[in-house]
This record gives structure tokens, C-alpha cells and sequence, in this order.
């Protein structure tokens, strides 16, 4: 399975060469704040549609290997284009492109894991747990981060790390050959309906209606925090430029341990408790950042990032496959990130580039009533169900 951890080790790899650095990117080609609270926010558009899609060309046309090395080679080149363009229009249209390419590799790459770990345990293996695929990711964030620091600080040059971005994308190509081919295809009997139907009924029938919404609110939490924390580092609070990946580093430093204890702890505590438990840290990390709106609260709060991310982004998955069956393994991934993902990027982007216009400290206001009302959905009606 090195083939399959290199993948994530690769894709997240690249994420961290690009997104911190992209509204800065934008910032230095003359965007204001809400020019880039659209720019990025119109990424959602972009979510909503791809995902869903190819998911479904995955479950019933095309191997998801091949899909994914397609995409890797257009993510490749919209990001350089991006890299050469000056204006808005054109910094907008590429970082559109660039997110309907990139943001179908991850429900394709989750689809392939779970498709392996369901084919494992019908075959009387011991399958693979997500949290030991996923923390790859993290792996590969945090080793890119590291790599990139000095070459950042001797340039100060933002569009290095997205070149980086480039490189990692080129790689991906080449690994996607190497993917293991068991867990591509489901062996039991396709259904007769459409996958994507399916996956929207079971997204949002009754025991599962609650975790839907709470998770749209709770990234749009987080799509209005990332785009604009790099902003409010470095315009703000006076961050050197090349202390910019360290700071996120170091959140992600953290995360690879709460990744790496997940699975111990929802056999201790179950996913439940373990899933408020993150939502609840999430909660505390907005309300201090709003409360204290200095640089070592703003690093600080960083302590928080692996349990907000672990119920933002690794628990998720496993949840919505939960919901899945052989038919729409895919499918129900790319529904989920083009539903929920997708339309909250889109929200949480374009409303926190209004707040930031008056106020960059009520963005983290913002996000903790949003995780607040997410909290309370999940107390009430999540009901998680094993896979």
C-alpha cells in the first residue's frame, strides 16, 4: 500500500505548497480583501460540480486510477497558468479551473481507500484503518511545509512554495500508476438506479439529515478561517512572511497525533463523543482568536488544529461511507464534497472577504457561532453507524 500512502503524502503535499499562499499570491497582484474573498470563494462553484461527476464516471465507466492521473496533469496546468496571469478575472478563472481539477481527487482517492478496506474484509484480511491512510496526508503537508521554509525566507517570494505545488502534481501523475487495483471496482452487483441519486437520498435521510447540515456549517467555519488567518498573520499582526508555513506547521504538527490516536480513541470514547469533543476544541480556538486578537494567540490557538481538522476532515469520510453501499462507494464521496464542501467553500469564502473589509477580528466570531449551531446539531441528532 506504499503506492496508495504516497498518493495522499503527495496531493496534501501540494496543498500546503499552494492554498497558504494563495491569498498572498492574490494580495501582491493588487486584490483587496473581498476581491479575494470572491476570487477564492467562487472555488465552490467549482466544487459543486466536479466532484459529483467523476465520482459517478468512477463508479460505472472509468478506473478512479486513471481518472485521478487525468487530473493531476490539468491541476498541473491551471496552477501555472494561474502563476502567469496579472489580473483579476484571469487569477479568478485559473484558481476556478485549478478547484474543479484538484478538489475530485479527494473523494476518488477516499473511494479507492474504503473500496480496499471493504474488499479486505471480505476476504478475512485485517483492512485498512482510514486514520493510518489519511495521517499520510498530514505526513506529506507537514514535510512540504518544512522544505519550503528556507527557500521562502531567502526569496520572499510567495510564488515559489505554488510552483512547488506544480511539482508535487507531476509526481502524483506518475504514482497513480502504481495504485493498487483491488478496491477500484466494487464485486458486488451494481445497482440499477443511478449512484448519485442514491447518494443524495442517503446523505439526507433522516438519521443522517443532522451531520449533513452540521458539517456545511462547520466548513463554512473553516473555509472563512483559512482563507483569510494567512492574511491576518502576515497584514495584521505583522508575521514575517517566511514564519508563515512554520506557524501552519506547527498546527499541523499537532494534527498528526490526533490523527495518529483517533481509532484508540472512538474504541474508548466512540465516534460520537470523540466527534463534539472536536467540534467543542474548534469552538474554543475561533472564541479566543476573536477574544485576543494578538500574534501568540493567533500562533497559540494552533494547539487546536488537529482536533479541529480530525472533525472536520477524517472523521467525515468514514461517517459518509458509513452511508454507502457497493453501487455508489464513490459516488456518495463526490456528493458529499460537492453538496456540503463544495456550496460551504463558496459561503464561507465569500462572506468572511465582506467581514474582513470591516473587521478581519469578526471572522473568528463568525466561525464560532457557526461551529456553535454545528455543536448543537450533532448533540441532537448525530447517530454515527460503522461502515
Amino acid at each position: 500500500m506504499r503506492s496508495l500512502n504516497a498518493q495522499f503524502f503527495l496531493l496534501f503535499g501540494s496543498f500546503a505548497a499552494v492554498q497558504p499562499y494563495i491569498a498572498l499570491l492574490f494580495k501582491e497582484r493588487g486584490l483587496h480583501e473581498e476581491q479575494i474573498g470572491y476570487a477564492l470563494g467562487i472555488s465552490g462553484w467549482a466544487i459543486m460540480l466536479s466532484p459529483a461527476l467523476v465520482t459517478l464516471i468512477a463508479d460505472t465507466r472509468v478506473s478512479p486510477g486513471r481518472l485521478l492521473a487525468g487530473l493531476s496533469l490539468l491541476t498541473a496546468g491551471t496552477v501555472v497558468a494561474m502563476l502567469l496571469s496579472t489580473s483579476y478575472w484571469m487569477l479568478a478563472a485559473c484558481y476556478f479551473a485549478m478547484t474543479l481539477c484538484v478538489t475530485a481527487m479527494m473523494p476518488l482517492l477516499d473511494g479507492v481507500t474504503f473500496g480496499i478496506q471493504k474488499l479486505q474484509r471480505e476476504l478475512g484480511e485485517r483492512p485498512l484503518e482510514y486514520s493510518q491512510v489519511r495521517v499520510w496526508g498530514t505526513y506529506g503537508y507537514v514535510g512540504i511545509l518544512a522544505l519550503l521554509f528556507f527557500p521562502i525566507r531567502m526569496t520572499g517570494d510567495v510564488s515559489l512554495p505554488i510552483w512547488a505545488g506544480v511539482f508535487c502534481f507531476g509526481i502524483l501523475f506518475v504514482n497513480t500508476w502504481f495504485l493498487p487495483q483491488r478496491g477500484t471496482r466494487e464485486l458486488a452487483k451494481r445497482s440499477k438506479g443511478l449512484p448519485t441519486g442514491e447518494a443524495l437520498k442517503a446523505l439526507f435521510s433522516k438519521r443522517s439529515a443532522s451531520f449533513t447540515v452540521a458539517m456545511f456549517l462547520l466548513l463554512c467555519a473553516s473555509a472563512g478561517y483559512h482563507t483569510m488567518y494567512p492574511v491576518f498573520l502576515v497584514e495584521d499582526l505583522g508575521l514575517a512572511r517566511h514564519w508563515l508555513g512554520i506557524v501552519i506547521l506547527s498546527g499541523a504538527l499537532i494534527e498528526v497525533f490526533c490523527i495518529l490516536a483517533l481509532t484508540r480513541l472512538e474504541k474508548r470514547w466512540g465516534l460520537r463523543a470523540v466527534m463534539l469533543g472536536g467540534v467543542a476544541f474548534t469552538v474554543v480556538r475561533f472564541s479566543l482568536m476573536y477574544a485576543f486578537p494578538v500574534l501568540w494567540v493567533a500562533i497559540g490557538a494552533q494547539v487546536f488544529h488537529g482536533a479541529m481538522i480530525c472533525s472536520m476532515m477524517v472523521i467525515p469520510p468514514n461517517v459518509v461511507n458509513g452511508l454507502a453501499n457497493e453501487s455508489n462507494r464513490n459516488s456518495i464521496q463526490g456528493v458529499y464534497t460537492m453538496l456540503v464542501v463544495g456550496s460551504s467553500r463558496f459561503v464561507g469564502t465569500a462572506i468572511s472577504g465582506h467581514v474582513a473589509g470591516v473587521d478581519q477580528r469578526l471572522i473568528y466570531l463568525m466561525c464560532a457561532g457557526l461551529a456553535v449551531a454545528a455543536f448543537a446539531l450533532l448533540w441532537k441528532g448525530f447517530r454515527p453507524q460503522a461502515a
